[in-house]
């Protein structure tokens, strides 16, 4: 009797717990390891395109309005004149990190860093769009200006709009670059693989 109670046990047991057996549903690997918070401030759209840089996700480009525009500074439009630097709107940018991402090794990452300029404090109380500089170092293993180690490293001035539901994407990166360096800016970074 003890022996029919022990495999009617484990047969109930094995059948409750199939599904362990069956395949998960695996995660998007480009976006592993994002952490993507709802872009209800400034401050949280550069923490999520931090975050989506790092881990070379496409989800980079949902911290960037649909007028998006980009503008590189002007001694990198003078000092690299076989770039194009103009007319960069989102669909360029898509073009041009999704060529950037595809030369990082896969076991490497992208490590960049967004700080606080002091000199530029952010405003107390946004209203439905504002202004923000951020000092960044990007650093894109295998990049072409970018080699292993080599940060791209600039002051990106930051043109942020509100939509209707409290969310904040980018419309504006206007690149400068940081006098204090020789490396290059993000613009002539990822100017090379648009």
């Amino acid at each position: 009797m003890r022996k029919h109670v022990v495999i009617l046990a484990i047969g109930i047991l094995v059948l409750s717990s199939c599904s362990l057996f069956e395949p998960r549903v695996p995660q998007d690997p480009s976006n592993s390891g994002v952490v993507w918070q709802d872009p209800t401030s400034p401050d949280i759209v550069v923490e999520n395109m931090q975050s989506a840089l790092n881990g070379k996700s496409l989800l980079y480009l949902d911290c960037l309005s649909d007028s998006f525009e980009f503008f590189a500074d002007t001694n990198d439009i003078n000092d690299y004149p076989t770039y194009n630097f103009n007319d960069w709107t989102k669909g360029d940018e898509a073009l041009t990190v999704t060529a950037l991402f595809a030369v990082v090794p896969g076991d490497s990452s992208i490590t960049s860093e967004f700080s606080m300029d002091i000199s530029h404090p952010d405003p107390a109380a946004p209203a439905d769009s504002t202004i923000i500089y951020r000092e960044y170092s990007i650093t894109v293993p295998q990049s072409f200006h970018c080699g292993t180690g080599t940060p791209a490293v600039g002051i990106a001035e930051l043109v942020l709009t509100e939509d209707s539901e409290g969310f904040w994407s980018i419309l504006e990166w206007h690149d400068v670059r940081h006098e204090e360096t020789n490396w290059v800016t993000w613009a002539v970074a990822k100017a090379y693989y648009r």
